[in-house]
């Protein structure tokens, strides 16, 4: 039992710096982009904030599409995550694609597809996907990203603090950082669901 505590503290020490790690790259980033801006301004569309994001949404994407075939029992909820972060990602090049809108459109279809095939089923892979703890870094995550950022974004908030020259770089810091803060710690999720299932073969051979 000692060992196991043991082990179990270690392993919990071992996230707390990964994590710490990732957040602070975050602010690295950031900064980065603050001291060295683009041609296209202070974090603008090829920023590093946002080459990073776009990495992570990608990334994002391809996890939860094959945590699906790896656990079928949550798949059908694993499926639309990933079609959505795909969604996100194509998003994110608005800039150089005047016709992203039909990219996502297609996206939707299937995602609404996955949807109706699935939908006897989400009922209980929904129950099983959440109850992993993971799932509440997502969650997190995902309001940072798509929501909290969004409203902390918006100008008028902004013209309260700043007058009309200068408000727009602090939004743009503020809003961007926050996006990529909320996209960091969505990644954090994936890595726990890496290290759950991981921890969770190792007990089963241990049972055996």
């Amino acid at each position: 039992m000692k060992k196991t505590g043991n082990h179990t503290l270690l392993s919990i020490l071992l996230r707390v710096i990964l994590y710490s790690l990732i957040v602070a790259g975050v602010y690295a980033v950031i900064r980065f982009d603050a001291v060295h801006p683009m041609e296209d301004g202070y974090f603008g569309e090829i920023s590093m904030t946002e080459i990073l994001q776009e990495t992570i949404l990608f990334f994002l994407f391809l996890f939860y599409l094959f945590s699906g075939f790896k656990n079928r029992n949550i798949q059908p909820v694993t499926n639309l995550i990933s079609l959505f972060f795909l969604i996100s990602f194509i998003r994110e090049f608005n800039f150089i694609l005047e016709w992203w809108l039909y990219p996502v459109l297609l996206v939707l279809l299937i995602m609404a597809w996955f949807f109706y095939r699935d939908y006897e089923k989400l009922n209980n892979a929904s129950a099983i996907f959440f109850r992993k703890p993971a799932s509440s870094w997502l969650l997190a995550g995902f309001m940072i990203t798509y929501i909290f950022s969004r409203l902390f974004g918006q100008s008028g908030f902004w013209r309260i603090l700043y007058d009309e020259n200068n408000y727009r770089l602090a939004k743009a810091a503020v809003e961007e950082g926050l996006e990529l803060l909320g996209n960091a710690i969505m990644l954090i999720s994936a890595i726990d669901f890496i290290l759950q299932q991981k921890t969770d073969s190792n007990n089963k051979i241990r049972s055996v």
